[in-house]
């Protein structure tokens, strides 16, 4: 059974008109060595189907980072939970959670404030 695409909504479309070069489903079928070479030139290309959008043609380096860009590493992510988790079972931060505790609202409120600004941003 095939699947069905997701609605795409006119702004995506739109976006994607103006940013990839645009091939007619007829262009393509009679000329696929000037959209080949287009699309290894630029990535992608835009067919369209009776002068509107219909698919997106993609190298297959790009098809590559797209699904890898789409899937988290999950080794990374388990290393990176672990060693958070073994920094939460210090006697530093057990200490610190009394701490934070043992603050009056304002205190805390004032901590927290100084340790936002002290990261690093995102």
């Amino acid at each position: 059974m095939a699947a069905h695409p997701a609605p795409l909504r006119s702004a995506e479309i739109e976006r994607l008109a103006r940013e990839l070069p645009s091939f007619s489903a007829t262009r393509l079928a009679s000329g696929m060595q000037a959209v080949s070479s287009t699309v290894m030139a630029r990535g992608a290309v835009m067919i369209t189907r009776h002068e509107k959008p219909s698919m997106v043609l993609m190298s297959v380096e790009r098809y590559l980072q797209m699904e890898q860009a789409s899937e988290p590493n999950l080794e990374a992510l388990t290393h990176h939970f672990d060693s958070m988790f073994a920094r939460m079972q210090g006697e530093a931060a057990a200490q610190a959670m009394a701490d934070a505790f043992a603050m009056e609202p304002a205190e805390l409120g004032e901590a927290a404030i100084a340790q936002a600004a002290s990261a690093p941003p995102r």
